[in-house]
């Protein structure tokens, strides 16, 4: 029979609940299963007492089980023998009961240091403890380290042919709490879909769900150059906000992505309270009406036959809810924002339109695409119908 490992025996006993885990972490590491010792250290870890403040036990459990030992000890330890992106993760997560504060920050970044230094030869698995220590100089407001910590990351990241999954994760999550930190939505918004792109939903606690899709909705509506929330609103992680008191932003979002101004004017009065506690929103209102009028644009210009590319003033005032002499100031900004092309008539009061943005298409975009379709169907039908009866002998 294997010799107890203390460590082990210890914590077992103060975390009865989990005794089944201990021992299968005894087991495998005694008869040198170390994958199997591994992958329940993983799930011993996603316990929700380790998360409790104040709780070092993992600290405890890597220092005298996990971390390799000198051959004359009782136990040697097995890091050596983990996979090394799993051995990295598993001290990331060790690294959290460190605590946010200033010493426990410090004390994180010198542990990941440490084990940096043991994984540098294998690059992902050094890819994802440089991005979390990244991480850790950004909590504590040092920005400047921070950023070209993760500058460092990109520049090992882009020679990767394919990498894991978990240091996509990591970097784009880096990238999004950074930007977010320096306020450029943009940016912010397209690093937390690329995070969501490499980050199963069910790994975020409700909480986390909730805040991202809250900021990512307000990213998206004040971000200068994002015209496009097709890849958003159709993402899972907005059901998180339904039924909670931020459900309005994603009725906001609808309402540009539609370009419909009379349901914004709507949402907004009838959620004027909780938009009031939004400094984003309302130092950006007047860019808000802007933007969703050139939403709207976007919309009439999508919705146009193909056949008949040239808009007068009066629709597109009519759809912005502008003022006709207004209407080429709103065209010019469109196309400086590279999101349409054509050429404008300041003389007949007319833009004539050769390209617009796509968008992500929805179900009621399908279904306006199906009546496109159908028409030119019938058009081809009527020129194929005349073609007959007029120049049989072509047709023949």
């Amino acid at each position: 029979m294997a010799t107890p490992i203390p460590a082990l025996e210890t914590q077992k006993a103060c975390h009865s609940h989990l005794a089944a885990m201990y021992d299968k972490i005894q087991s495998s590491a005694s008869n040198k299963l170390w994958h199997q010792a591994t992958l329940a250290l993983e799930e011993l870890c996603r316990d929700p007492c380790f998360s409790e403040e104040g709780n070092k036990d993992l600290i405890t459990l890597y220092n005298e089980v996990v971390a390799d030992q000198p051959s004359s000890a009782p136990w040697t330890g097995f890091a050596s023998k983990m996979n090394p992106v799993k051995h990295a993760s598993l001290c990331i997560r060790v690294s959290l009961q460190y605590g946010d504060s200033e010493e426990g920050i410090k004390s994180a970044i010198a542990y990941l240091e440490q084990v940096g230094t043991s994984l540098e030869s294998d690059k992902e698995a050094y890819l994802l403890v440089r991005l979390e220590i990244s991480r850790r100089f950004l909590q504590s407001g040092k920005i400047d380290t921070a950023k070209s910590k993760l500058e460092e990351c990109k520049d090992v990241l882009v020679d990767f042919a394919e990498v894991d999954a978990n240091v996509n994760s990591s970097f784009y999550l880096v990238s999004s709490l950074l930007h977010k930190t320096l306020g450029d939505a943009g940016e912010f918004y397209k690093s937390s879909l690329l995070y969501l792109a490499y980050t199963p939903l069910e790994s975020l606690s409700e909480e986390k769900r909730q805040a991202l899709a809250f900021d990512l909705g307000l990213a998206a509506i004040c971000a200068e150059k994002i015209y496009q929330f097709g890849e958003l609103l159709l993402h899972p992680i907005l059901q998180s906000l339904k039924g909670t008191a931020g459900e309005w932003m994603v009725d906001l979002l609808h309402t540009f992505n539609k370009g419909d101004i009379a349901e914004f004017e709507r949402v907004s009065t009838e959620n004027a309270a909780a938009i009031q506690q939004q400094p984003a929103l309302i130092g950006n209102a007047q860019r808000l009406r802007e933007k969703i009028r050139i939403f709207a644009l976007l919309e009439l210009l999508r919705d146009i036959p193909a056949d008949s590319r040239t808009v007068s003033f009066a629709p597109i005032a009519e759809r912005t809810k502008l003022p006709e002499d207004e209407v080429e100031l709103l065209v010019m900004k469109s196309l400086s924002l590279g999101i349409v092309k054509g050429t404008i008539s300041g003389v007949e009061n007319t833009f004539l339109v050769t390209w617009v943005q796509p968008r992500v298409v929805d179900k009621e975009a399908i279904k306006k695409h199906l009546v496109k379709l159908s028409d030119w169907m019938e058009k081809v039908q009527r020129t194929s119908e005349f073609l007959a009866t007029e120049t049989p002998e072509i047709v023949a």
